[in-house]
């Protein structure tokens, strides 16, 4: 079941091509701020997210089935978090998983209200 709405909360964040772009930018952003990221360490972090926001946007639209499709889109984020754990320090990976983790709930919140409607 957990599965099912990580994929669902992964497929609603593609709702609206520039919708999608600004939210992306607006959790960018807040991670950065949160987890007070300057220089060398903010641009690394901002080109990791890059690279797997493309990723995960180019799975999403990908042929495949739904089960396909969450298996490669969490082999992404296991990816990025690896790269994110030897560029962060403890203490700022903690709290970037914690930031993932608020990003999901919110996700899933946007994604009931939608399913309501």
């Amino acid at each position: 079941m957990k599965k099912i709405l990580f994929v669902m909360m992964l497929f609603s964040f593609a709702l609206g091509f520039s919708q999608e772009d600004e939210q992306y930018t607006e959790i960018l952003e807040k991670q950065i701020e949160t987890l007070q990221l300057t220089g060398e360490k903010k641009d690394a972090f901002i080109e990791i997210s890059d690279k797997y926001y493309e990723k995960i946007k180019a799975t999403r639209d990908s042929e495949g089935s739904k089960m396909t499709k969450f298996k490669e889109l969490k082999a992404i984020q296991d990816s990025k978090n690896e790269e994110m754990k030897a560029l962060l320090s403890e203490d700022e990976f903690k709290a970037f998983k914690e930031l993932q983790q608020e990003n999901r709930s919110a996700l899933k919140d946007r994604y009931k209200q939608k399913s309501k409607s």
